[in-house]
């Protein structure tokens, strides 16, 4: 860091993502949440044709994959708002909606993001741990606050809340509601169908898991209009390049495709936490495209994740006190489940 960055932000400040390594060295990468499947082949041609147009700018609300969103939720296209992922949705929350010293709270654990965002825009953070099994706590929805986060499916534990149950806790709840539903795919349900009866909630998605497109970067919320346009009064010029809209777009339209990485993901999911519960591993119940797991007793979860490491297999260990006994393991094909399991197997503490 160099002098003139700002004093509050602190020497170690910046989001840490997983570990990119360059694509033509081999690892098996199930550590950055990625879909199991390349995108749809109707992507890499869209994406082709829309590269003809780049001389000109794009549409500044991403039309038209703002009009196919909304077909596709049942909502107008005033209700969606398009961004450069789900974290620049996020980033135009804490824009819109917070000023320097305003509380935003959020759920702990959760998105890493968050409070990075929470000092770059002077605002006061305020976690609240979740309960036990996942339950968001009573007092997640009491207390000012200009800004409520949820992550539902949680990340990194994979929680999920039923979209009633989370209604039931947020009743009374003021501020701005975003429910990130980044993972929401692998869930049972969305909370989009009760954003009617909720004028201040915000549903974030986004195409880089389901639909294969981390590497395009596209994101959205659902909500109310005037919400909605609180967003698209803070955001970028152009915030959705033309290749990002053609590639969502085309990967919208293969819903064959995208319901085959949904059951991609189901079917090792279950087989990758049923064999680890057989091995002796706490597994949390996960709703997300990822396990959340912990070793037997005497077997660290660093040292697993070294010997996984060792055999060019990336997972996400995080150092945090409550999550440093666990791995978050991205779930992939069958293929490479067979390679994690193999080299979990082979563990003798």
């Amino acid at each position: 860091m160099s002098k003139y960055l700002r004093a509050s932000l602190g020497n170690d400040f910046g989001y840490t993502p997983g570990e990119q390594p360059s694509d033509a060295e081999g690892w098996l990468k199930l550590n950055s949440n990625e879909s199991p499947l390349p995108p749809s082949a109707g992507v890499a041609a869209a994406v082709a044709q829309a590269a003809g147009e780049l001389a000109r700018y794009p549409s500044p609300v991403a039309e038209p994959l703002r009009s196919a969103l909304a077909h596709m939720h049942g909502v107008k296209p005033e209700q969606v708002f398009v961004a450069n992922g789900a974290d620049q949705v996020l980033d135009c929350c804490f824009r819109a909606f917070a000023s320097p010293g305003d509380p935003v709270v959020r759920t702990d654990p959760g998105y890493s993001l968050l409070p990075v965002l929470a000092a770059l825009f002077s605002v006061r953070d305020v976690p609240v741990p979740i309960d036990v099994g996942g339950a968001l706590p009573r007092d997640f929805a009491t207390g000012s606050a200009v800004l409520r986060v949820v992550v539902n499916p949680n990340s990194p534990t994979g929680h999920w809340i039923e979209p009633e149950t989370l209604e039931a806790a947020l009743h009374d709840a003021m501020g701005v509601i975003a429910i990130d539903e980044a993972y929401c795919d692998f869930a049972p349900a969305s909370c989009v169908p009760l954003l009617a009866s909720h004028p201040s909630w915000l549903v974030i998605r986004t195409l880089s898991k389901s639909h294969a497109l981390a590497g395009l970067r596209v994101g959205y919320a659902l909500g109310d209009r005037a919400v909605i346009a609180d967003l698209n009064a803070v955001r970028d010029s152009y915030p959705v390049d033309r290749c990002a809209i053609a590639g969502a777009v085309a990967a919208l339209e293969d819903r064959e495709h995208h319901q085959l990485i949904v059951d991609t993901v189901l079917r090792e999911r279950a087989r990758m936490g049923d064999r680890l519960i057989a091995l002796g591993w706490t597994v949390e119940p996960s709703q997300a495209n990822f396990v959340f797991a912990s070793p037997p007793d005497g077997i660290r979860a660093a040292t697993v994740a070294a010997r996984l490491r060792a055999a060019r297999i990336l997972v996400r260990h995080f150092t945090l006190p409550g999550l440093d006994a666990a791995l978050r393991i991205t779930v992939g094909d069958g293929p490479a489940t067979d390679r994690v399991l193999a080299v979990i197997s082979s563990l003798d503490g």
